[in-house]
């Protein structure tokens, strides 16, 4: 009985092997390669290596019109030929009006300089404070939440620290 089983065993064995070289050989001798995956991410509409075309108009780039533009532009040449209370606020306003943080900035590096060497005499520190951290607030969300916004928050901390009354009794 036992040589009936290990007989068995033995011609089953020479069946596999035989149907084993039997198969007809792949025709390549490289792997097969698997489909990559459908991108499913923050950033799947983009493949490796792949150049994004230019879009004709940034999403959050404001478009300032021709009357703002001039507006900034008198404001500035006012501030400039009288520095004071009212053409500070006005350019501050106007600057801010455009919704871009670099002119923003720019307008209060502007006023900065100014009260540094004594033109707005008549424009005590904490007011200016007050004047320009409430303007930072009429530039937009996205404006304010930009890479040039936080450059503009950093301008504004220097601004408030220089401004504070422990400085300018």
């Amino acid at each position: 009985m036992v040589i009936l089983l290990f007989t068995s065993l033995v011609v089953l064995g020479l069946i596999a092997i035989a149907i084993y070289y039997w198969q007809k050989p792949a025709n390549s001798s490289q792997p097969i390669e698997l489909p990559l995956p459908e991108p499913r991410g923050l950033f799947s509409d983009f493949r490796i290596n792949q150049l994004r075309a230019p879009a004709d108009e940034q999403p959050g780039a404001a478009k300032v019109d021709k009357k703002t533009f001039e507006e900034a532009i008198q404001a500035i040449h006012t501030f400039q030929q009288s520095p004071d209370r009212s053409s500070t606020t006005k350019l501050l306003h106007i600057a801010a009006l455009t919704d871009n943080a670099k002119t923003y900035e720019r307008a209060i590096e502007l006023v900065l300089m100014s009260w540094r060497d004594g033109s707005l005499a008549d424009l005590p520190a904490v007011e200016l404070q007050a004047l320009i951290n409430s303007e930072y607030w009429v530039l937009s969300s996205a404006t304010r939440s930009s890479g040039a916004g936080f450059v503009l928050k950093r301008t504004l901390s220097t601004a408030n620290r220089e401004l504070e009354s422990p400085n300018n009794p």
